[in-house]
């Protein structure tokens, strides 16, 4: 526990180390040298960068010691550069750890950190997660990894930001503590946030603050695990809430806030390699597009969409060095004839998978079937709590078309900034319910749409029909929600109860340790797996598969595993 606030800090001014230098440059380049983007812009470009940083070094050799200590030395070059900036965000920072307020946070941290420390591990992070860290601690990826074990095709580029903290070479345990930061500073942020509430003219942003505290309780029973589920939502929340924050408590000029909302498009793209789920953020990017082009501004445009594209290229290409397809698990652009290509039926096997395990048919045959058909067999799966979620959704739909239409009733001018983020926020929810609409794959977009609802509302208005109306419906969001609060409080309250005896008040809690069983290949390399036909091979196995029939039909490339492996 106390290792993880220090690696926290850590992680925190290396961030904002990073995120500094990196605007500062983009500025440079644009012409805009006086944006004041503050810690949390910052840090959110650190994140982006070192993810980036962290897949391209994989792309040629392992993430450990000498990656990490080019990266500290980059972090140093860009202190110095930037002290005039950080020195400003510092002395803030400062004079809010030295008040009371500070105390709260500390405590709020500490909170954080306990459960980061201990409790139980995520089920993807034992099948694939602390397996895939591992194979960038050694090997940085090998050609063909994908066949070992599909998983590893997904490539989530959360995980080369856990493996960029991992500290393996430091401490000699294989730390999986980014979760946990990134949820104690954005519900540290969400406080500071909220605490001005009353003086908001607009509680838009206020809603996405109390989304990111709800979803804090309910991951924080495996907030341990390196999980990209938990990396990718809080990324959704903190683009989101940054969003409309800049929307509706900024003030500025109108091309200072459009060079901020095209910078969190650039975190979008970054979002987006995190999971495919979160792709649909996208959709923001009309915005700052427009406003460009129609100020003619082509040298910003370039400038952006040339950041997005240094973003994008490093995932692609681990994306086809990893399984021969240039995004997997989707058989439509087929653009690659390599001898380590995972073959297209298992391709095409694993994306149904994902669909019908999502709609909880549990059989790919019925890939096909109509929502007519797997909706009812979907609602019957779901929990009451997660009813009432989906039924607040629903309500805030309903809420959200009478504000628009009450809007146009007053003949109200349009905010288009806002217009576009309910965009990208339903174009989410849509996106997750026709995949694979698993719960967790979507819940921030589930979380932040009714609170955002919610904080519409709460704003000075002259009351009327609409406004009564949408009063009710408030309400009725509201109870649809506390089921959902209300479930993993008690869940935390309990989890954490049972853990205080746990060993892990100094030292964070390691990955699992499970029972193994070995299997050896045809080029007599000896692969493991899980025994009694479980799933988790967690991370003290290597190489290791949590399923011994894909080792089965892959052999190596070569004479050595740095070769990488091919389907048989």
């Amino acid at each position: 526990m106390a290792e993880l606030l220090i690696l926290w800090g850590y992680i925190g001014i290396v961030n904002s180390c990073i995120g500094a230098g990196v605007l500062k440059g983009i500025g440079l380049l644009t012409g805009r040298k006086k944006i004041v983007y503050g810690l949390a812009g910052t840090e959110l470009a650190g994140i982006v960068a070192i993810t980036v940083y962290a897949q391209t070094v994989s792309i040629f050799g392992k993430v450990f010691m000498a990656a990490h200590l080019i990266l500290l030395a980059a972090a140093a070059a860009c202190a110095y550069w930037c002290r005039k900036e950080l020195l400003v965000i510092w002395s803030r920072v400062k004079k809010i750890c030295l008040s009371w307020e500070g105390v709260l946070y500390l405590i709020f941290a500490v909170m954080t950190a306990y459960f980061a420390s201990r409790g139980l591990q995520h089920t993807d992070t034992g099948i694939y997660h602390a397996q895939a860290i591992r194979w960038y601690e050694e090997y940085g990826l090998v050609k063909g990894l994908g066949n070992l074990q599909q998983h590893f095709a997904y490539n989530s580029a959360y995980l080369a930001y856990a493996a960029a903290f991992s500290m393996k070479w430091l401490v000699g345990q294989s730390l999986h503590g980014t979760n946990g930061f990134l949820q104690a500073f954005l519900c540290i942020w969400a406080l500071y946030g909220l605490k001005n509430f009353a003086r908001h003219k607009s509680h838009l942003a206020d809603g996405c603050r109390v989304g990111i505290l709800l979803y804090a309780i309910v991951v924080s029973e495996r907030i341990m695990s390196p999980a990209t589920d938990f990396g990718t939502m809080y990324l959704v929340f903190f683009i989101v809430t940054l969003w409309t924050s800049i929307a509706c408590e900024k003030e500025g000029k109108v091309g200072e806030k459009t060079d901020l909302y095209a910078l969190l498009c650039v975190a979008v793209v970054c979002v987006t390699t995190f999971k495919l789920s979160a792709g649909m953020l996208v959709i923001l990017a009309l915005y700052p597009a427009v406003c460009l082009i129609r100020s003619k501004e082509w040298k910003k445009i370039g400038i952006y969409l040339l950041c997005g594209c240094v973003v994008l290229a490093p995932w692609l290409v681990r994306n086809v060095l990893i399984s021969g397809w240039l995004i997997y698990p989707f058989a439509a652009i087929d653009l690659f004839s390599v001898d380590w290509k995972i073959p297209a039926s298992y391709l095409q096997n694993d994306s149904d998978q994902i669909k019908v395990w999502g709609r909880c048919l549990y059989d790919v045959t019925k890939i096909n079937d109509p929502v007519s058909a797997w909706f009812p067999v979907w609602w019957g799966e779901k929990d009451r709590y997660e009813m009432m979620l989906l039924i607040a959704n629903m309500v805030a739909g309903i809420s959200a078309v009478l504000s628009v239409v009450w809007k146009r009733i007053r003949k109200e001018k349009l905010c288009w900034d806002r217009v576009v983020v309910y965009a990208a926020v339903l174009g989410g929810i849509a996106g997750w319910f026709f995949l694979a609409p698993f719960i967790r794959y979507g819940l921030a977009f589930l979380l932040i749409f009714p609170l955002m609802a919610f904080g519409e509302w709460l704003r000075p208005m002259q009351m009327g029909p609409v406004r009564i109306a949408s009063g009710f419906l408030c309400a009725a969001i509201f109870f649809s929600l506390s089921m959902y609060w209300d479930y993993y409080v008690l869940f935390d309250l309990v989890l954490g109860k049972q853990h205080l005896t746990d060993p892990a008040w100094v030292v964070q809690q390691d990955y699992d340790s499970v029972e193994v069983e070995s299997f050896e290949m045809e080029d007599g390399l000896i692969v493991y797996y899980p025994a009694g036909g479980q799933e988790n091979i967690s991370y003290d196995a290597f190489p290791a598969t949590a399923y011994r029939m894909m080792a089965e039909r892959t052999k190596l490339r070569g004479s050595d595993i740095r070769d990488g492996f091919m389907p048989k």
